[in-house]
């Protein structure tokens, strides 16, 4: 008997909880959007209204397969040191804005591109594991190219060497 009124303590208890759920879920103390459905018809005045397609910009209509703009490339462009070094490390034939494409950040841009001549592994395969549907991390794409060497004293090896290049480039 005891254990029956335990139960249903618990359970009223775990419906209570879930009842206040929504209340802390909204977002910085703005009221809940209302019940789909029920306002038809009716914008929300706390969002903005949508563009229709065609009045989005350009690069807004990005085909899911083409890769990410490097938004990091103008800052390396500015400095006409860091771009001398990188034009070292690039492959033959290819641009600093093409390397640079669907890289997340700088320094991962620029830790491939060290990993990529410190241990002779093509750059467009590096290149393809770490910007592809399956993004991998630089020391899992070194994993998978290059299986038997020293995945994490590569990984620091050209992490330093980027921080080099940041730093003598603004000097």
């Amino acid at each position: 008997m005891q254990f029956s009124r335990i139960s249903v303590a618990m359970s009223a208890l775990a419906i209570t909880a879930l009842s206040f759920t929504p209340a802390y879920a909204q977002e910085r103390g703005r009221p809940a959007a209302p019940p789909r459905g029920g306002g038809q018809g009716q914008a929300n005045p706390n969002r903005p209204a949508a563009r229709p397609p065609a009045e989005r910009p350009a690069d807004a209509r990005r085909p899911a397969d083409a890769p990410r703009r490097a938004e990091f490339l103008p800052r390396i462009e500015a400095r006409p040191k860091l771009v001398a070094r990188l034009q070292t490390l690039l492959p033959e034939g290819m641009t600093l804005q093409d390397a640079a494409a669907g890289f997340r950040n700088q320094g991962q841009f620029i830790a491939a591109l060290h990993v990529s001549k410190n241990l002779d592994i093509p750059f467009a395969d590096l290149k393809g594991l770490m910007t592809g549907p399956d993004q991998k991390s630089l020391g899992q794409s070194i994993k998978e190219l290059r299986p038997t060497v020293n995945t994490d004293a590569a990984v620091n090896t050209a992490e330093q060497q980027a921080t080099e290049d940041e730093q003598v480039s603004n000097q």
